[in-house]
C-alpha cells in the first residue's frame, strides 16, 4: 500500500500554492494540536544589533510561511534532568516518549522519516514534519541537518515534500551568474501531470542554470500514463519537488535586475521561509537549530551536494562570500544556527571559524546564537578524535577577536560514547571534563538510555 494519501498530497499542493502566492490556508493534520495557524511573511524575534545581516531587505518581499504552529506537549512527556547533566546533548528518538525539557538533542532525518514500504517510499513530509515539531516542543532545542537537496527533513522523491529548501549552492550559482552579467534560467517545471512538458533528455538544459540533480531528473522525466501506484507516487514526489525549485529559482532570476547582493537575499529568504513553515515560526525561534555545512570534505560536496559550492563547477569568490554572509546572517534572524565542521589542529582552520565568527557575531551584537561543530581530526562520520585539547586555546582566540562571545556555542565532534560495562564511568568523567571546559556534552544516549545510566 503506497504510503501517500491525497489528503497528503493535497496539503503538499495547497503549500506550493503559497509558494506561487495563492497564499492558500492549510489546516495541519489530524491529531496534532497547535496554536492558530498563521501565514507570516517575516521572522517575529529581534534583529542583531549589529551583526552582518542582509541591508536592503525592503526591497525583498519575503515568500509567505505556512506556519503550522506549536504542538501541545503533555506534562507527563516532560522530564527534567539532574542539574550536573544539564550540559548534555542527547540522540533524538521516534517513537515519541517522554523526554528532557531541558535538554538539547540531535534528530536524524532517516530516523524521522520511519521506515520505508516495499517499494521504497516513506510517509508523507507532513506526517513526518509532525513528529520533529512534537519532539521539539517538548525539549531544550532541537539540531536539524538541513543543508542540501537531499541532506534535509523532506526527501524529494521519496516522500511528498512539505517545505523543501533550496540548496544554498543554488544561491551561489545565482550570485555567481549575476555577477558575471550572464542571465539566469530557471529550471523545468509544469503541472504534474503534463507528461510531455515534464519529457527531457538533456539535464543541464532541464535544470538551467542551476545545479543539477540526476535522481529528481530520472524520476520527474518518467511518464505517469502507464505507470503503478507507488511509481506515480515516486513521478509526483520529484515533479512537485521541481516545482518548489523552479519557484525559489524563479524569484532569484526575477530579483537579479537589481544585483547579487538581491539575489543573495531572495535565495536567503526562501531558505528561511521553509525552516519557517517546515518547523513553525515558535519552533524555529526557541527550539530548532538547523546545521549548514560551511566546510565541506569531497565526498560532501561530489557526492551529497553540501556546502555553499559545486562539484566540478569554478564559482567566483565574490559570490562565495556573499552568498555566506546574507543566507547565514539571515537564517541567524530566525533563531539559532549551527555550522560545521573545523578542525582545530590546525591554524587555518581557527583562522576561517574565527572569520565566519566576526562576520556573523560580532562583538556587541544581540541574537541568536551560532554553534561551531569543532573536532580534532575526524572523516565527517562519526570517526576521529574530539576537539577537546584544543578548546582553551580556540575559546582565547574567540575572545580576543572581534566576536561577541556570548553567542558563540562550541559542540566538540565526534560524540562520546559511553556504552558498554564502563559506560557509567564514561559518562561522568566525560561529563566533568566538559563542564569544565563551559561547553556541551554531545552523548550517543537516547532519552532512556541515559536515564538507565544516571539511576544507577
Amino acid at each position: 500500500m503506497p504510503v501517500s494519501s491525497s489528503r497528503h498530497r493535497s496539503r503538499s499542493i495547497a503549500w506550493l500554492a503559497i509558494l506561487l502566492g495563492a497564499c492558500t490556508s492549510v489546516t495541519p493534520p489530524a491529531g496534532e494540536g497547535v496554536k492558530p495557524t498563521t501565514t507570516v511573511a517575516s521572522p517575529t524575534d529581534q534583529t542583531p544589533t549589529a551583526a552582518a545581516t542582509p541591508t536592503p531587505e525592503a526591497q525583498v518581499e519575503p515568500p509567505p510561511v505556512d506556519d503550522p504552529g506549536t504542538p501541545t506537549v503533555d506534562p507527563s512527556e516532560r522530564l527534567d534532568a539532574p542539574a550536573r547533566y544539564e550540559h548534555l546533548l542527547l540522540r533524538a528518538a521516534l517513537p515519541i516518549r517522554p523526554r528532557y525539557a531541558d535538554l538539547v538533542y540531535e534528530g536524524n532525518n532517516k530516523h524521522f522519516r520511519g521506515d520505508a514500504d516495499a517499494a521504497g517510499l516513506f510517509r508523507s513530509g507532513d506526517e513526518t514534519a509532525v513528529d520533529w515539531r512534537r519532539f521539539a516542543a517538548g525539549v531544550g532545542g532541537l539540531v536539524v541537518l538541513r543543508d542540501s537537496l537531499f541532506s534535509q527533513q523532506d526527501h524529494p522523491v521519496a516522500q511528498r515534500p512539505r517545505a523543501l529548501m533550496i540548496s544554498p549552492s543554488w544561491v551561489t550559482v545565482a550570485v555567481a551568474e549575476t555577477l558575471a552579467s550572464r542571465p539566469l534560467t530557471a529550471p523545468r517545471t509544469a503541472p504534474l501531470d503534463d507528461d510531455a512538458a515534464w519529457a527531457g533528455t538533456n539535464i543541464d538544459a532541464y535544470f538551467g542554470s542551476f545545479p543539477v540533480s540526476e535522481r529528481l531528473f530520472g524520476d520527474a522525466t518518467r511518464p505517469l500514463v502507464g505507470a503503478d501506484a507507488s511509481a506515480r507516487i515516486q513521478i509526483e514526489n520529484a515533479r512537485v519537488s521541481m516545482q518548489m525549485l523552479a519557484a525559489a529559482a524563479q524569484a532569484m532570476i526575477a530579483a537579479a535586475p537589481r544585483g547579487a547582493e538581491a539575489v543573495a537575499q531572495v535565495g536567503a529568504e526562501w531558505i528561511a521561509a521553509s525552516d519557517r513553515s517546515y518547523f513553525g515560526v515558535e519552533l524555529r525561534r526557541d527550539k530548532i537549530i538547523p546545521i549548514f555545512v560551511e566546510n565541506p570534505n569531497e565526498h560532501e560536496l561530489r557526492d551529497e551536494g553540501k556546502g555553499l559550492g559545486v562539484w566540478g563547477r569554478e564559482l567566483a569568490p565574490e559570490a562565495l562570500a556573499i552568498t555566506r554572509r546574507v543566507v547565514y546572517g539571515r537564517r541567524l534572524l530566525d533563531g539559532p544556527l549551527a555550522v560545521e565542521r573545523y578542525d582545530l589542529r590546525f591554524e587555518t582552520e581557527h583562522q576561517r571559524a574565527i572569520a565566519l565568527l566576526e562576520e556573523l557575531v560580532p562583538r556587541g551584537s544581540s541574537g541568536h546564537q551560532l554553534w561551531l561543530w569543532v573536532n580534532g581530526g575526524t572523516d565527517g562520520h562519526g570517526k576521529g578524535d574530539p576537539a577537546v585539547p584544543y578548546i582553551a586555546d580556540f575559546q582565547a582566540k574567540i575572545s580576543a577577536a572581534n566576536v561577541e562571545v556570548s553567542r558563540v556555542v562550541l559542540l566538540s565532534k565526534p560524540s562520546v560514547r559511553p556504552w558498554g560495562a564502563d559506560g557509567k564511568q564514561i559518562l561522568e568523567v566525560e561529563t566533568d571534563r566538559y563542564a569544565q571546559l563551559g561547553i556541551p556534552l554531545s552523548v550517543q544516549l537516547r532519552t532512556e538510555q541515559l536515564r538507565s545510566l544516571i539511576a544507577d
